[in-house]
């Protein structure tokens, strides 16, 4: 299930509000006293069964939507009025085997771990994911979940050892079969422990003596747990506590995710819970953060209550903003303060609500995490930066800059010649959207996000054929812009220099200006000749035809059009949710897709 909209009306300090159209990631930012924590308190008594706004849930799976539960695409929760349905469904909630499907977490901003009293295992106990999961398992504080936790995993831990003491007695010679039937139950917690930082690794346990957690740093020594950083303690408690159940097509409510964290373990954090359960769940994060807004402004779905009670909406959706919202604007800037940065800028192509942010910002959480990716617009500004960069690091200690732009109709030589200094890089495909097409992870993000349920049709090798026909479909398109970026690239007026101008007269500096400009000027007509121009679009033709043949095209071609028409015709979903899922699935089955970026920002260490 997902939270479709919500509507807020005369619950203090909230005047009214409300939330359409929400998608699978929602910020919503505000100033101390706006409502935020009303908002969550609001959200979570509603679902379970107080209903404390009017709220539309959706169906996120057939099971939800058929006659067992919904009956229909949605449910309309109405202030005030018990929704029978909705209860009956949150009450059906009960889980074994580690699952939690279709429900809500919540994930308070209170996680501090005051006392702790770890339980003596019990050797002869069942396993503790036999037992059945209560519905408001997740509904309960966040400091009593972690202690629940740890007494969890050391138990789980001694049932797996009785299991395997008790086959291996039976069976001595079938040892490793009975091992890898039996695996550690710590196996994926030290997985995603590596995976939050990358410089440690989470150490055994004994069941028979529970106590915290020890780690090993690069160094080779064993460490306590409690001598990670407040952040580093934080993020691996969240993580493991949602990795504990196998949480799908639930709401995750996550209030001030921020607190006590480095903005780049912040949006770690981020990036790694909205890849648990397969993409299906929908997060809300209450945030003071500057940085998670800045970075997820592309998603469309981060909002600004403004504690301002005028009696319209008092949610801003940001992606909407423009010039008309001047006051809005130093508003949101005065509660949010600067933007937080690393000491690697990497200016990218894009508006500031340019969706390409998310896609570079993940690759360089992995390869390059101390890089801070910002989209400055126009290639226009890629340029003047690196004209300007130096002044720019001679001013700002500490800080380096560097810039990334698509390759567009660029000739080797220019770029050799934009490349030379190493502070800007050229993609070597096209757009970054020709780095979507490969067809094997297409194929996963269809069986993850289950676009293959709904359509069983819907193979690796009718995606191929699919993109293929919008390639065929889209040459015109791809051959004229070709040719535009061409003539606009590689044919402008060279700037006139003149040479030593002390000692010359005012009339020679002039003379010499409007030589230069003739030379520049012949030397412009000759390049656009019409023969010549006629037989490089046909040369250009040509080429284009042949990649049609091999993959080549998948270089050449028009990226942003072609996968655009892919997730519209294709996959019939939100192009930057199937963006997302496919950087994070490539990232982990083959991030040699995104070689040419990733070998940019090892240029960039």
């Amino acid at each position: 299930m997902k939270i479709h909209s919500l509507e807020i009306i005369d619950y203090p300090p909230i005047q009214h509000l409300k939330l359409v159209n929400l998608g699978s990631t929602v910020i919503i930012a505000g100033a101390n006293g706006s409502g935020k924590t009303r908002l969550k308190q609001a959200i979570i008594e509603t679902l379970q069964g107080s209903p404390k706004m009017n709220m539309r849930v959706g169906a996120t799976r057939k099971e939800e939507s058929d006659e067992k539960y919904f009956h229909a695409e949605f449910i309309d929760v109405e202030k005030g009025k018990i929704n029978a349905v909705l209860n009956n469904y949150i009450n059906s909630r009960k889980y074994g085997g580690g699952n939690y499907v279709g429900s809500l977490v919540q994930i308070d901003s209170h996680r501090d771990i005051q006392t702790f009293k770890y339980q003596p295992v019990n050797w002869l106990g069942l396993d503790p994911d036999d037992n059945e999961t209560p519905n408001q398992f997740y509904f309960q504080q966040f400091p009593s979940r972690w202690q629940d936790f740890m007494n969890y995993i050391h138990q789980k831990s001694a049932v797996r050892d009785k299991h395997l003491a008790e086959e291996l007695k039976k069976n001595p010679k079938d040892g490793e079969k009975i091992i890898n039937n039996n695996p550690d139950p710590l196996e994926k917690y030290k997985e995603l422990f590596h995976q939050l930082l990358p410089d440690k690794e989470l150490h055994n346990i004994d069941p028979a003596q529970p106590k915290e957690f020890f780690y090993k740093n690069n160094a080779g020594a064993i460490l306590p747990f409690k001598s990670l950083s407040s952040g580093e303690q934080e993020v691996v408690k969240v993580i493991f506590d949602i990795a504990r159940k196998d949480i799908k097509h639930s709401i995750i409510i996550f209030d001030e995710p921020e607190l006590h964290l480095h903005p780049t373990l912040t949006l770690k954090l981020i990036e790694t819970l909205k890849t648990m359960g397969d993409h299906t769940n929908q997060l809300i994060f209450l945030t003071h953060s500057a940085d998670l807004i800045s970075t997820y402004y592309s998603t469309g779905d981060v909002y600004f209550i403004d504690a301002n009670q005028s009696g319209t909406n008092q949610a801003h959706r940001l992606s909407d903003l423009n010039s008309t919202h001047k006051d809005l604007v130093k508003l949101i800037g005065e509660n949010l303060g600067l933007f937080a940065v690393g000491k690697k800028l990497i200016f990218i192509e894009g508006k500031n609500s340019s969706i390409d942010r998310l896609t570079y910002h993940t690759i360089a959480q992995k390869y390059l995490p101390d890089a801070k990716i910002i989209p400055v617009g126009s290639v226009d500004n890629i340029i003047l930066l690196n004209s300007i960069e130096q002044q720019i690091r001679n001013s700002i200690f500490g800080i380096e800059l560097y810039m990334v732009r698509d390759r567009d109709g660029l000739s080797p030589e220019l770029i050799n010649k934009i490349e030379k200094h190493g502070r800007i890089k050229c993609l070597k495909r096209r757009h970054i959207e020709n780095y979507f097409f490969d067809t094997e992870i297409l194929y996963m993000v269809a069986k993850k996000l289950y676009y293959t349920s709904t359509n069983p049709n819907l193979t690796k090798e009718s995606i191929d054929i699919a993109l293929k026909n919008i390639a065929y479909a889209t040459f015109n398109y791809s051959l004229l812009k070709n040719i535009k970026e061409y003539l606009s690239l590689n044919s402008h007026l060279s700037i006139p220099t003149v040479k030593a101008i002390d000692g010359k007269t005012t009339e020679s500096i002039k003379a010499e200006l409007v030589k230069e400009v003739g030379i520049s000027l012949s030397g412009l007509h000759t390049t656009l000749e019409e023969i010549k121009i006629t037989k490089w679009i046909d040369e250009e033709e040509i080429r284009l035809k042949k990649s049609l043949d091999t993959d080549e095209w998948k270089i050449e071609f028009q990226g942003k059009v072609i996968f655009s028409k892919l997730c519209e015709e294709v996959f019939k979903d939100d192009e930057i949710r199937i963006r997302q899922a496919y950087v994070d699935i490539a990232l982990e089955e083959n991030p040699e897709i995104f070689r040419d970026i990733i070998d940019i920002f090892n240029c960039f260490k």
